[in-house]
């Protein structure tokens, strides 16, 4: 093999091995942790500041443990800049994709690229990636790779504007598309925005700006002013709380004496129950599984809870094949009464533990199956975002609920895992059902069986502190 071949294998790899250890990444999470717990220390709404607490804890834990910090380890986007005096011996692509395997692999990272994008054949080594090529001056090359989680890359939308759509029409493209996402990307939730160019152009610079460092504006006043109108208007639509507690279970707290902050909207610190637990002022609710149908008719959406006991993971390949199984009038391969799904495929197991980095993906991808798994007995499911009409309609007629894992947090959600075993359909990969025991996972009501959700309460709870503001 070519020595330049070996030499940007190795540096993918490394790139991809390493990510705690090389500078540039050092930085990125230093600003990262900065960011969440400036964040957290300036939030006047509690079950924000309460989620923020969580995702610094994640942080935490995924630097002590040397775990993601979410298990969507994404699609290795490599961006190589090329001086115009370096000359590449060998397949210059093929290197980069021997690195993504090298890295994926080894670096027990979840490998979840598929060979076609209508066969769904995983190809497990997370290849080939998305190799971006710049011609630059200079006689070295830079590699920057980027692993793009599937969850945020699903809620990205391109719109060709029209010259007249001025600085108006970019403002609503922006506040639309961030009202389409809602709750399903992870948090935090960082905006790349690219305007100008083509349409494959506009996309690159997008991502491209994903790549900036925390908190840089824009060099260009014009822009910076525009980045800022964009942030405070995001802001203002009251999403990017995940876990929000229903207005119901809010009260009115005394402003902060010598300080200009917001009053705060925060959870009334009742005296826990029997079997229950507080944090932060939060009632948390002790639940074991398997749920009955008194368990699920006695929670409301915005409750916290702490589930314990057997779940099962579940995603979009699993549900497909559940659903061949019911047409065909065959048996399923879990017994669902009373029983709980997670939407979640874990990276791989790192030794010594008994689950990699295992946290929610998106649930609306389930929403066409789920009615009927509702009807097939199952009580409880676990994922992250709001559910369809069609799911919350199935969660009243057959009692169900249906809980919010926190996004991001994926190193915090694998502490509460203390064993995981394949069921069936090992082919899958990180989409095979496995069997999960629980202790104490924190979850939040988002829907309960009344129609209500935690989504819809929460935001009415922040935009109604943010006008008593």
């Amino acid at each position: 093999m070519f020595k330049p071949y070996a030499i940007l294998c190795g540096a993918v790899s490394d790139a991809l091995d390493a990510l705690p250890a090389i500078p540039e990444n050092i930085r990125a999470r230093w600003l990262l942790e900065h960011a969440l717990h400036q964040a957290e220390e300036n939030e006047p709404f509690a079950p924000a500041k309460d989620l923020l607490s969580l995702l610094t804890k994640n942080e935490q834990i995924a630097r002590t443990t040397r775990m993601p910090i979410c298990q969507d380890t994404g699609m290795a986007v490599v961006f190589a800049d090329v001086g115009q005096d370096v000359h590449i011996a060998g397949d210059f692509a093929e290197a980069v994709n021997e690195g993504v395997r090298r890295g994926y692999v080894e670096g027990l990272l979840r490998k979840s690229v598929v060979g076609d994008p209508l066969r769904r054949v995983n190809t497990g080594d997370n290849t080939p990636a998305v190799l971006h090529t710049r011609l630059v001056p200079g006689d070295t090359l830079t590699l920057t790779v980027a692993p793009k989680g599937f969850g945020s890359e699903n809620m990205s939308q391109l719109r060709m504007l029209t010259p007249a759509s001025g600085i108006d029409g970019v403002k609503r493209f922006v506040l639309d598309t961030v009202r389409a996402a809602g709750a399903n990307p992870c948090p935090p939730m960082v905006l790349g925005i690219g305007i100008g160019g083509d349409f494959e152009q506009v996309a690159e610079n997008a991502k491209r700006a994903l790549m900036l460092p925390l908190g840089t504006p824009n060099p260009d006043p014009f822009y910076a002013q525009l980045e800022a109108e964009l942030l405070e208007a995001i802001n203002q639509t009251g999403i990017g709380v995940q876990d929000v507690p229903g207005a119901a279970h809010y009260r009115r707290a005394d402003a902060h004496r010598g300080s200009a902050r917001r009053r705060q909207r925060q959870l009334p610190r009742h005296a826990p129950r029997d079997g229950g637990a507080v944090r932060g002022g939060t009632h948390m609710r002790k639940l074991t599984t398997p749920l009955t149908e008194d368990d699920v008719k006695s929670l409301h959406a915005g409750e916290h809870v702490l589930l314990s006991g057997v779940v099962y993971t579940a995603r979009d390949a699993a549900h497909l094949r559940m659903m061949d199984l019911i047409r065909a009038g065959k048996p399923l391969p879990v017994d669902l009464a009373g029983q709980v799904i997670y939407y979640a495929g874990p990276t791989p197991t790192p030794p010594g533990r008994p689950v990699g980095s295992i946290g929610p993906t998106t649930s609306t991808r389930m929403d066409s199956s789920t009615p009927t798994l509702l009807q097939h007995g199952l009580r409880g499911m676990i994922g992250k975002g709001s559910r369809s009409p069609a799911v919350m309609a199935a969660m009243q007629e057959y009692p169900a609920v249906y809980f919010a894992a926190v996004g991001g947090a994926a190193a915090l959600m694998a502490e509460c895992v203390t064993s995981l075993e394949v069921i069936c359909w090992d082919d899958l990969g990180p989409e095979s059902v496995k069997r999960l025991t629980l202790e104490d996972l924190p979850l939040v009501v988002a829907a309960d069986c009344y129609g209500q959700d935690a989504f819809t309460l929460g935001q009415k709870a922040y935009l109604e502190g943010q006008n008593e503001a």
